[in-house]
Parts: structure tokens; sequence; C-alpha cells
């Protein structure tokens, strides 16, 4: 896509990565800021990669527009993870053969995991545009903060709890069924983190069930939803099978309101579900495009005359992560990854499409979390909530 230069990982690239991580490898490029774009562009997550790729693109035409970073212009160099953790850890050692300044990516939680020992071990900084899971930027055990990991969003205690709020205190609920799957780490961890803040809210959950990553016929699980007494649903699935839940939900006579995080992508079901279903729906998110704010309506307006169709959050997101970095670039003074990762670290009050970021001593963005529905089948934001607040 545009100027982006792909490649495929494989196993040279794999092999050659032991000299990077040696710490040889060629010299850096003297006329180009080189930064790398680690995706799922095919497979699981693809709508996802492909809106974020778009908006970094964007992001790298903006800053080649006022000059570059450091003289230099900015060069995109893109592989394809397939949205498979394996192959997000062979993309992020091939994108270190290419000598990049930093990485982007990957999105989904269990390929950004996949990344971290090589991000330590080459000592590049990888910003994940839309990894919410808290591991990805710090040790579950240890609780040491990955150096070289950082992200563009808020993490999922966060929007989890964002999300539990609303529900007890705008939809009026006590009780709440939760649905996930089991076997997916962002699916499981916002159900954990939205029944611990629904319950500290007062509320009760007489249904928490997992079920399996690939059923495509939600039948039994409704089943028991339909058994149970509960004012709300909470669904948290990637968009793909989320749509495939609120199309079975509605169809079997479920009416209550189905809740969900930012992985639904609103933007994508207005675009593939009818607009009958799309009632009493409810999620988590980072961006809207009727904010109203300056900066996000720049960005929506350029984004739609490059792409012809409005913008999601994903690709605010990658926006947003390649607009901070070069940030850091700058400040660095020099492009030197390390320095980059000092710099990221520091980033406070960054104006962002997506709001206003600044990074804690996790590498966590303290920002907004907005809370969206449909109307007339299309996204409407009903608030945000400052992750500070939470």
């Amino acid at each position: 896509m545009g100027t982006f230069k792909r490649y495929v990982g494989g196993a040279l690239a794999i092999i050659v990565c032991a000299a990077v991580i040696a710490g040889c490898g060629t010299v850096r490029q003297g006329d180009t800021v080189v930064i790398g774009v680690n995706l799922g562009l095919s497979g699981t997550g693809m709508s996802y990669g492909e809106s974020t790729e778009q908006g970094i693109e964007l992001a790298k035409d903006r800053i080649n527009e006022q000059g570059g970073l450091l003289g230099k212009r900015v060069e995109l160099v893109s592989v394809d993870n397939h949205g498979n953790a394996e192959d997000a850890a062979a993309a992020m050692r091939q994108l270190a053969m290419r000598r990049v300044t930093a990485i982007i990516g990957p999105n989904l939680t269990e390929c950004a995991m996949a990344v971290i020992p090589d991000a330590q071990a080459v000592k590049i900084p990888v910003i994940s545009p839309a990894g919410t899971h808290p591991d990805i930027t710090v040790d579950a055990k240890s609780r040491e903060v990955y150096k070289y990991m950082f992200r563009a969003t808020f993490i999922d205690s966060y929007q989890g709890r964002a999300m539990a709020d609303y529900a007890i205190s705008h939809l009026r609920a006590r009780t709440a069924a939760v649905i996930y799957h089991k076997n997916n780490v962002y699916s499981g961890g916002l159900a954990e983190f939205f029944k611990r803040g629904f319950l500290a809210d007062s509320g009760t959950v007489p249904l928490f069930i997992g079920i399996e990553n690939d059923d495509t016929d939600m039948t039994a699980a409704l089943a028991e939803v339909r058994s149970v007494a509960c004012d709300v649903i909470y669904a948290p699935f990637y968009d793909q099978w989320a749509m495939k839940f609120i199309l079975q939900a509605r169809k079997s006579g479920i009416s209550q309101p189905i809740l969900g995080p930012d992985g639904w992508n609103g933007v994508r079901m207005a675009r593939e579900i009818d607009s009958s279903y799309l009632t009493n729906l409810f999620y988590t998110d980072h961006y809207a495009n009727d904010t109203k704010e300056k900066l996000s309506e720049e960005f929506a307006e350029a984004y739609y005359g490059k792409y012809g169709e409005w913008p999601d959050s994903y690709a605010a997101l990658g926006y947003d992560s390649l607009m901070m970095t070069a940030e850091a670039i700058k400040r660095s003074k020099s492009g030197d990854p390390r320095s980059v990762a000092v710099e990221l670290g520091k980033t406070i009050d960054f104006e962002g499409v997506t709001g206003k970021i600044s990074l804690d001593t996790n590498h966590d963005a303290i920002k907004n979390v907005f809370v969206l529905t449909f109307q007339k089948g299309k996204p409407v934001l009903l608030e945000k909530r400052p992750t500070g607040e939470l």
C-alpha cells in the first residue's frame, strides 16, 4: 500500500538476526529514518491491521510534508505477521535486520507479547498502537517494566472498569452475564476486569462462561444466557466474533443491552451489520469521528481524502503511534533506538487525534476511554472517561 516496502518473514531473517542481537549488523541508513511496521495484514485481526497501517502511512506523509525527521525523510518498512504470535516474533527479527529506528505494532495482545524478548534483546523500541493487555509493557511476575515496550492506548483494566461503571450508572444494570473466549488472553483478561469492576460497583455476575475460540455456533452459550436473569451481557470479542455473537443473540430473542470492548471495531460493524441489529449496543473505544475536536476532525478529513472512507479507532491509533514516536525521535536528536526509547518514556501531554496522551512509568497511555453506542446505524460518542478516574 502506498510507499510501504513490504517483506515476508522467513528462516533466513531468523538466522541472520542473531548478528543484530549480538550487536552486529549494517550501518543505519544515512538519508532516511526507517520505521518498521509489524501488523496483521491477513489472518486474525486483518481489519485492525489494515486500518492501522493506513493511519501510519498518513502520519508518515504528514511528517515528510513538514520536512521529515532530523532533516531526513521517513521511510516505512512493513512485514505482515498474519495475526499470528510466532510470525509476529519473526517479523520483529526481520525488521531488526533492517536497522529500523522504531517499530509500530503489533496490535493483537498475543502478537505483542511474542515480540517482547526480541525487543529487549535488540534494544529497539516497539510501540503497540492497540495492544491493551497490561502484560505487554510489564512483566506479570516480577512487575519489571519492559524498557523497549510502549503503547499508544489505555490498558484493559481501564476499559473493563469503564464499561462496568457505565452499565451500573447509566444503564441501571445490577446483574451481568459475561461470555468470552477462554483461550484468548485479550478476551479472558477483559472478562475478568469487567467482572471485577461490576462487582466493585455492587453488581452481581450470575453467569461467567468461556467458549472455544473457534466456536461459530453460539447456540449453547446463548441458551445459558437466556437461562439466567441478567440486565446486561458483556461480550469481549474481536470484531468478527462479536458480529456473529450479536446477530445470533438478537435472532434468538435476546434483547438486553450487549456491551463490548475496543475490539468490536464499531466502524466495521456499521459497515457490515444491518442497522436493525445495531440497537442496545454499547462499547469502549479510543476514538470517535464525532468528537468535534479540531485535530480529530482534520485527521478524519485527511484520511477520507486519501482512502475514501472514514477512519476507525485503529487508523487513529496508528496515526498517533507514529506521530508520538516522531516527537521522541526529534527529542533524541540522533534517531538512535536506545535514545528514542528513553524519550518515548518521557511522553507527556502529546496532542493526538485520539486525545491527549501521557505515558506513565509502566509505558501505558494515560488518556480518555470513550464509550459509544449506535444511532441510525452509526457509532455515536456517549462519554469520555479519563483513565485517572478509573
